[in-house]
Order: C-alpha cells, then sequence, then structure tokens
C-alpha cells in the first residue's frame, strides 16, 4: 500500500490533466483528506491498460468475474503504483515487463483513475481508488494471452482515453554520441549517487521523453541545451538500442550521432560532475555506463578513412 501523501499528489497531477473529471473523483479526494490524520497506508488498487499494434487491450481471464484488466492490491515492497500493475499484467498473463513500454501520451503518469468501493465503504480495507496505466508492447510476447477490442474496454471514460493510444512502440529516450573533427568523443561523468542510472560512470549525454517533444529529436535538442547548453553543429540519427528501467520495462533509445567543436570546460553544466573529450583508445581505460565503450567503437570505425 502507498501513503496518503504520495496518493493525493498522483491525484492532483491527474486532476491538473482532466480537470473534467473532478466532480466524479470527490469522493477520492475526501477519502485521502480523511486519511490525513492517521499513518496507515491507503488502500487501493492498480490496474494495467496494455495496448497491442493492433490497439486491442489486454485482459486477463477470471472464472468468477470473466475478463478484466490485469490489476492487484500493492505489496509492501513495492516502490510505486505503476510496479504493482506491472506484477499483475506478470501474475495474471503471462506477460514480462520487459515485454512492455510506456506510451508517450502519458509515461508514467495513470491513464485513468476510478472510484473505487473504498469510497463507500467502512471497511478500512476497501480500496479507495484504482490507478490505471497505459503500457504498449514492446515485444510480441510467447505466452498465449487474451486481447479485447479497444471498443468493448469498460467503463466509457476509460475507453474515450483508450481511443487516443495507436499501440505503436517508439523510442521515449534519446542519447547524444557527440563527436569532433579531432575524433575525439565528448562524454559526461554522472553524479555518484544510488538513485540514477550508472551512477559514478562516463556516459553519454541524453535524457528522458518529455509531454512537450514530438520526436526523439526534440529530446535530445532540449535535453542537450537543459544539461550543458550545447547546440550541435550537425546531428542525425545513429541507431536504436533497448535498455530496461528499474522496474524491469523496456526503454527504446534513440541514438544520435551529434558533431560540436566546443570546449567542455566553458558549458555551463546543470547535472553530473564533469564533460571531457577523449579518443576512442582512452575511453577503454574508463568505467563506463552501458553500452558506451560499443557506441564510441561502432561510430569511430565508420568514421576511419575506407
Amino acid at each position: 500500500m502507498f501513503n496518503r501523501t504520495d496518493l493525493r499528489t498522483v491525484l492532483n497531477s491527474y486532476l491538473v490533466r482532466h480537470p473534467a473529471e473532478s466532480a466524479r473523483l470527490a469522493a477520492v479526494a475526501d477519502a485521502l483528506d480523511a486519511a490525513r490524520s492517521t499513518p496507515d497506508p491507503v488502500p487501493v488498487t492498480c490496474s494495467a491498460v496494455v495496448v497491442d499494434p493492433a490497439r486491442r487491450i489486454l485482459h486477463a481471464s477470471s472464472a468468477s468475474v470473466g475478463p478484466r484488466l490485469p490489476g492487484a492490491e500493492p505489496r509492501n515492497e513495492e516502490r510505486s503504483p505503476l510496479a504493482t500493475a506491472l506484477r499483475a499484467v506478470r501474475e495474471q498473463t503471462g506477460i514480462h515487463p520487459s515485454d512492455l513500454c510506456l506510451t508517450p501520451q502519458h509515461l508514467r503518469a495513470p491513464i485513468d483513475i476510478a472510484p473505487g468501493p473504498g469510497v463507500n465503504s467502512r471497511a478500512p480495507s476497501a480500496p479507495i481508488a484504482d490507478l490505471r496505466f497505459a503500457f504498449y508492447l514492446a515485444h510480441t510476447p510467447s505466452t498465449t494471452t487474451h486481447w479485447q477490442p479497444a471498443a468493448d474496454v469498460d467503463p466509457a471514460e476509460l475507453w474515450a482515453k483508450v481511443t487516443g493510444l495507436d499501440g505503436q512502440a517508439t523510442p521515449l529516450n534519446a542519447s547524444a554520441l557527440i563527436y569532433n573533427h579531432r575524433g575525439e568523443y565528448l562524454l559526461h561523468l554522472r553524479d555518484m549517487r544510488d538513485d540514477i542510472w550508472a551512477p559514478g560512470c562516463w556516459a553519454l549525454l541524453g535524457g528522458s521523453h518529455e509531454p512537450g517533444d514530438h520526436t526523439p529529436q526534440d529530446t535530445i535538442m532540449r535535453e542537450l541545451k537543459e544539461e550543458a547548453g550545447i547546440v550541435p553543429q550537425r546531428l542525425e540519427a545513429f541507431l536504436d538500442e533497448e535498455v530496461r528501467d528499474a522496474d524491469g520495462l523496456t526503454v527504446p533509445v534513440r541514438i544520435f550521432a551529434a558533431l560540436w567543436e566546443g570546449d567542455p570546460a566553458r558549458l555551463p553544466l546543470t547535472e553530473g560532475v564533469m564533460l571531457a573529450w577523449f579518443p576512442p583508445a582512452m575511453v577503454t581505460r574508463l568505467r563506463l555506463g552501458g553500452g558506451t565503450l560499443d557506441l564510441v567503437q561502432r561510430h569511430a570505425r565508420l568514421a576511419e578513412p575506407a
């Protein structure tokens, strides 16, 4: 279960995006406010709306209630409502988080919040809301699954939101392999923090899709400017790859090759420790994050004269 403050933050953010639903969710807000005086976790359920490329919706079969969205109550060790929804998918349909990815429309925010039976019940363990998260298929699952047309999704409030999802997995993160005409590569020394990817390693600059980004190129141009004030002289897509996030989800990443000739010591670095140029031979001697070495070596080979 999750605490009242975290759930109130999720609800408030949701209502900013869907202000017309304030009346529908008023009882949920009241229940959260009533829980202000108790330190006990607030009961909710967390469900998954998984959309395939044919725009069908994944359902879990149940002999007692028939097909329904995969969903579950949280466990103490789960770090977020989204993690609970992913567990429900794995346990009830056999699809692993690595076969799923986030949607660009909703990212880690719920696509829908529905009042639960707890808003009209005196039972302290009755869920007050169902938090529903949207996912696309990153890979075709090997397990047998039950899919239904989006038009069959109930209730109507959720169906209207699902119709805007096309089921097409797309790169949500972008990184830049920055090089200069001397054949050097600009790498970023990341902070030594346990809550980030590749702490204390040299890696590429880049980041995650944000709602205002329309393409991966928008993402990388924004990230380069925000993180280091870099505007490349030339930018082109190099390749796409996949990584896993902390929840085990697949994260499609577009790697761009970016030509830039500046002095990293003059940059207004806002994240990490430092930026520095390295020739490919020196890169092999660094502590690197992820597939950084392979990317540098692949690009260096392509840049070699024939």
